[in-house]
């Protein structure tokens, strides 16, 4: 009995993913995320938030090697941010997210009587 040969399909990529730099910024209210993405359209963003992760994906025009090109990047959030009030826009190639702080993660000033 002759021992058969395995063969293994290497999967041709479809896209080519890559990580869109990113511009953080705290602020007394929450906090700025600044994304690089050119080429994505608004439609094309898909922006999910929970069980303490932030994740960002954005379908590029731009190509990359002949494939088209995907931004994708992903963050860790701690529960001091209102995951239901994050709000995202898309201006010129970049998206830029604002997460609010949670109203207990607010510092709030003691009045002394």
């Amino acid at each position: 009995m002759k021992d058969k040969e395995k063969t293994e399909k290497h999967a041709t990529p479809e896209y080519v993913t890559l990580r869109p730099p990113a511009d953080v910024e705290d602020t007394p209210s929450g906090v700025e995320i600044a994304f690089e993405m050119p080429g994505v359209k608004t439609s094309d963003i898909q922006i999910e938030a929970g069980n303490g992760m932030l994740k960002i994906e954005g379908k590029s025009t731009l190509q990359r090697r002949g494939l088209p090109v995907v931004f994708k990047r992903s963050f860790y959030i701690s529960d001091a941010v209102d995951i239901g009030k994050i709000s995202a826009c898309a201006k010129d190639g970049v998206l830029t997210l604002s997460l609010p702080k949670a109203e207990h993660a607010i510092p709030r000033k003691i009045t002394v009587s």
